[in-house]
């Protein structure tokens, strides 16, 4: 049971209910949290969406999208209660009659309770209408507390944040005249994933390699997101967005941030999200020549034939780019970021390669050794610290070594919906450690679009390569 400071009535409104995020991560995440017992004890979701729809269609509809997602049927004891706890209201986002529809959903389920309940927005929509929602909401005081000093309002926004700076800046402004900076919740649920939450564990609670992290012992930091999917019935969404909005801007320069960041002086989310800010906005800016020499984009065969992409689509489906920090500790340390679509086995990984001892104890004639720690997320969830040893024997040889930390079997993790559920248990308890700030980003964007609109203006090859392959991976130089 939800502990009682955080067991406060909450009604959790959903614009876009029907949607395509809200079946695959937002509804089975709900039901992960239900199942575990940690939602509070009286919690309602509207869903708020188009379709003419009764409370007990949207909770037929909700029933089908836990059961697909299962690959089985759940038994009504369980069930029943949870479904009871969807509501449906049918409204128009540009309609002011939905919202004052929606506003009296709100008092009712207060008058029933008896009390002044939080609010919990979440858009799952498209961001063209971040802008017409948000200003509604206001307009129709939505977002004000019932009583003064009872119950709060919390905003969840959805990546990509904007499309570039000028896009993403419009967004973040008009979140911020609506709302103060504690009540916005940006979702990059990336953050949320067990092993990069670790990095921070990893390196600041234990004293093996903090003291020395930096460029005086670190060569080079590899970050790589290779996926097995491709972009499937994604094509209209993908084509405008390409492999680096998608995950380059967002995901990548988050666990870069985790890996270089400075120890926190505690770790509140206050001080985590500035930390990683520091070094977001120590991103070297790529000038046009730089980007030329230390960017490389592709696109796999066949991508032009999915539907809803254009037949002489230039869209990146597979990045890989050179970064730096100006940055006392990181200067001179080459960051490369990585991702792509239909790349094989899945591959996502964060590799440390530790700078070769000067002179080294290596066997004549043989190359230099270089250790290394890998935090891994797939194929499994592990860390690798990889040494030296020499070899049994008489003669002077020597043998890779690794410790493995397993976190957990790869059957143990269900992708996406255990980060969903963190992230919105998170936004109940109104801790924003895992959330991203403004300052981030700006910080993310001021670095990505110089690269953005060289690409848009062809500064570099579009390669192509064979899907399902990392040769791609392999032969990609910066």
């Amino acid at each position: 049971m939800v502990a009682p400071e955080k067991n406060i009535p909450t009604i959790f409104a959903a614009f876009g209910a029907t949607g395509d995020l809200m079946k695959r991560k937002v509804i089975p995440a709900i039901f992960h949290l239900y199942e575990q017992g940690e939602l509070p004890t009286r919690f309602r979701i509207i869903g708020f969406s188009r379709r003419d729809w009764s409370d007990a269609e949207f909770q037929a509809f909700i029933k089908e999208v836990i059961e697909e997602h299962r690959k089985e049927r759940i038994s009504e004891e369980l069930l029943a209660p949870f479904l009871a706890l969807f509501r449906f209201q049918r409204g128009y986002f540009e309609e002011p009659k939905s919202y004052e529809e929606l506003k009296a959903a709100f008092d009712a389920s207060d008058r029933e309770w008896g009390v002044c309940s939080n609010k919990l927005f979440y858009f799952s929509v498209a961001p063209e209408y971040y802008e017409m929602i948000l200003r509604d909401i206001a307009k129709h005081k939505l977002a004000e507390a019932c009583a003064p000093g009872e119950g709060w309002t919390h905003v969840i926004v959805e990546k990509p944040f904007g499309m570039d700076s000028k896009t993403a800046k419009s967004i973040d402004e008009l979140l911020g005249k609506l709302f103060d900076e504690d009540q916005i919740y940006r979702i990059d649920h990336y953050l949320a994933k067990e092993m990069l939450q670790n990095i921070l564990t990893f390196r600041f609670s234990n004293n093996l390699f903090e003291l020395q992290w930096g460029g005086r012992m670190i060569e080079s930091i590899n970050i790589r997101l290779l996926e097995k999917i491709g972009v499937e019935k994604r094509g209209p969404f993908y084509d405008g967005v390409g492999a680096f909005r998608d995950v380059g801007q967002n995901h990548l320069l988050q666990m870069l941030a985790l890996m270089a960041m400075d120890v926190p002086e505690n770790f509140t989310a206050e001080e985590i999200q500035k930390k990683r800010a520091e070094i977001l906005r120590a991103l070297k800016v790529p000038t046009h020549r730089e980007i030329k020499e230390q960017t490389f984009r592709a696109q796999y065969e066949g991508y032009r034939e999915i539907a809803g992409v254009a037949p002489d689509s230039t869209t990146e489906t597979y990045f890989k780019v050179r970064a730096q920090l100006e940055h006392a500790k990181w200067r001179d340390v080459p960051i490369y970021l990585e991702s792509g679509k239909r790349l094989g086995e899945a591959q996502k990984e964060i590799v440390v390669t530790f700078r070769h001892p000067t002179p080294c104890l290596c066997p004549p004639g043989g190359s230099h050794h270089k250790n290394e720690i890998i935090i891994r997320m797939e194929p499994q969830e592990e860390i690798l610290i990889e040494f030296w040893v020499k070899k049994p024997g008489f003669s002077f040889a020597t043998e890779r070594k690794e410790f493995r930390y397993l976190h957990r079997a790869p059957k143990e993790h269900v992708p996406y919906v255990e980060e969903y559920a963190k992230l919105l248990l998170d936004c109940v308890r109104g801790d924003q450690s895992l959330f991203i700030s403004t300052d981030e980003i700006r910080a993310m964007w001021r670095f990505t679009d110089p690269i953005l609109d060289a690409w848009e203006r062809d500064a570099t090859t579009l390669h192509t390569y064979v899907p399902d392959t990392k040769d791609v991976s392999n032969t990609a130089k910066v």
